[in-house]
């Protein structure tokens, strides 16, 4: 039986290029670019916002007084920020994929040692980390890991086994094959592209084939799970799914593929991106 998902997030509708979203008793209204559909609620409803990113001009207007609500999902914590950006600190379509390393990690029967790879704000990893799991926390950036270790201490995890780590994903995770490390978790969220630490640009189509022959070396002999998604519209469900059959040390299990979707109760749902999964 599935856990019930407390979380004060909802989409209340999305459409012509742009998401209507409630935080609390905030709502934001900011771009969605696949939202290629016309808006399911009317003008009465999209008209009523506390901040908006204004795409034309490239910055956040109604910006609400003080600030944004926190963002709950069961007993966590995670502060929200108006970022240049247009991103708030959390991607709500990796709900589906929070809840499952929720129930994933509440089923094993031993101590797991966890990454989160591109891990942002923590949402991951803080979901990841319970008295029984050792988390290594890495991203790129130093603000963002900063904001995570803040998230943290909102969450009162601060004294979980948790390695923060600002690096090059590339370079740590060939140093960690290097001495020797193995993980029984690996969750991937690869931008598009992006850049790293000391000038590296990260492109997903050139760099993801050789991330992954770094996790093959990286996995355990009996790994639990394993997560990789993307919001790259030109990334196929299968060539995610590719990139986890080459993994020599998934045996048994499922490899399933799914769509990021984001359902709402009163509008449009949204699909942000995809991803491939395998739990033993």
């Amino acid at each position: 039986m599935k856990k019930v998902i407390e979380c004060n997030y909802r989409l209340l509708d999305c459409g012509e290029f742009e998401k209507l979203e409630q935080i609390g008793e905030v709502i934001i209204r900011r771009p969605a670019l696949q939202a290629t559909w016309k808006q399911k609620l009317g003008n009465d409803i999209w008209k009523h916002y506390h901040a908006k990113f204004d795409q034309a001009k490239n910055i956040w207007t109604n910006v609400p007084d003080g600030k944004l609500p926190y963002f709950e999902f069961n007993n966590l914590t995670f502060e929200l920020r108006l970022s240049p950006n247009r991103q708030i600190g959390i991607f709500p379509e990796q709900l589906i994929n929070w809840q499952w390393l929720r129930e994933v990690i509440s089923q094993a029967t031993r101590p797991l040692n966890i990454l989160n790879g591109f891990a942002y704000t923590g949402v991951s990893t803080l979901i990841s980390s319970t008295k029984g799991t050792s988390l290594t926390h890495i991203d790129a950036s130093s603000s963002s890991v900063n904001w995570a270790k803040q998230n943290c201490r909102l969450s009162n995890l601060e004294n979980n086994n948790i390695r923060w780590i600002v690096d090059d994903i590339i370079t740590f995770l060939s140093r960690e094959v290097k001495r020797g490390s193995v993980y029984d978790g690996i969750i991937l969220d690869p931008p598009a592209f992006g850049h790293g630490k000391k000038g590296a640009i990260w492109k997903i189509g050139r760099d993801l084939p050789k991330l992954m022959k770094l996790v093959d070396k990286l996995l355990s002999n009996n790994p639990e799970f394993i997560i990789l998604s993307c919001h790259d519209k030109n990334y196929k469900h299968h060539e995610l799914q590719d990139e986890l059959i080459k993994l020599q040390r998934l045996k048994n299990g499922k490899i399933e593929t799914i769509d990021l979707t984001i359902e709402s109760e009163t509008g449009n749902n949204l699909t942000a991106g995809k991803c491939a999964r395998w739990k033993k």
